[in-house]
């Protein structure tokens, strides 16, 4: 009798069990990365030797890491973008919002049915307007038809835009540069900018600055005070150097935190 009970009751546990409706599973939501690329276009471009060579060849290697990143992510599940933007600069003739239409890829704003059958197509748009830019950037051969690209002011106006404040967002800002951060190279004057991005990962590439003055250090301090001055934690240096290690560089600092 007592084993009969026991057999009832397991029928009726299973019973019950298979009219419960299935539990939903709980959707995780990926970290995104948000890559935001600063180009200065004055005339760093031809200052040193081969310039938007390296610049170009920078840019599509960060552009392939984030292409990996989205293949990472089997693509729908991917809610990463890339941007490459200009600072601003006058008399250079170069409708930015051209170009920058072509050089931003968002993962989150394209349907799931076109994010890898249109992988080539994008990178193709991607490295032909990087190269029209280019082309179109170095319109002079002689540095004083050049003004410089004022980063501070791309700063203080347009950088809230590009950036994300999605708690589940790491974003990266690369800035290509000789290692001045405003127009005329004057060292004094850059003023603080009242806004904060706590969650923004600086790596400034290509810095170049006269090293028989240790001007190089002295650069790198006003950076430094300034970043700190905007709340900005993590922040990184690059010397001009073989792109190669420029790149294994990048990667790391990319990779850095990940699983």
């Amino acid at each position: 009798m007592k084993k009969r009970i026991i057999y009832i009751a397991i029928i009726l546990v299973i019973i019950i069990s298979s009219c419960q409706p299935p539990q939903p599973r709980k959707k995780t939501i990926n970290v995104k990365h948000n890559y935001i690329i600063l180009l200065d276009l004055s005339d760093r471009l031809i200052v040193q030797p081969d310039q938007p060579a390296r610049d170009k060849e920078i840019i599509q290697a960060i552009y392939s890491m984030f292409e990996k990143r989205v293949q990472k992510q089997l693509y729908i599940k991917s809610r990463d973008e890339i941007k490459v933007v200009i600072a601003p600069q006058k008399g250079s003739g170069i409708r930015a919002d051209q170009y920058e239409d072509k050089l931003y890829v968002n993962m989150d704003k394209i349907k799931n049915v076109y994010r890898r059958p249109q992988e080539e197509q994008r990178r193709d748009t991607f490295n032909e307007a990087l190269y029209e830019l280019y082309k179109k950037a170095t319109f002079s051969k002689e540095p004083k038809d050049y003004y410089g690209a004022d980063i501070w002011k791309y700063f203080y106006e347009d950088l809230k835009l590009d950036y994300s404040e999605d708690t589940l967002t790491k974003n990266f800002l690369f800035i290509m540069t000789d290692g001045y951060p405003i127009v005329g190279k004057d060292l004094t004057k850059l003023q603080p900018v009242n806004k904060s991005f706590p969650d923004l990962h600086i790596i400034l590439l290509e810095g170049s600055p006269r090293d028989k003055d240790l001007e190089w250090d002295r650069v790198m301090d006003l950076w430094t005070k300034w970043f700190d001055s905007m709340d900005i934690a993590d922040y990184t240096f690059i010397k001009r150097r073989g792109v190669s290690k420029v790149v294994e560089q990048i990667e790391e600092l990319i990779n850095k935190g990940e699983n």
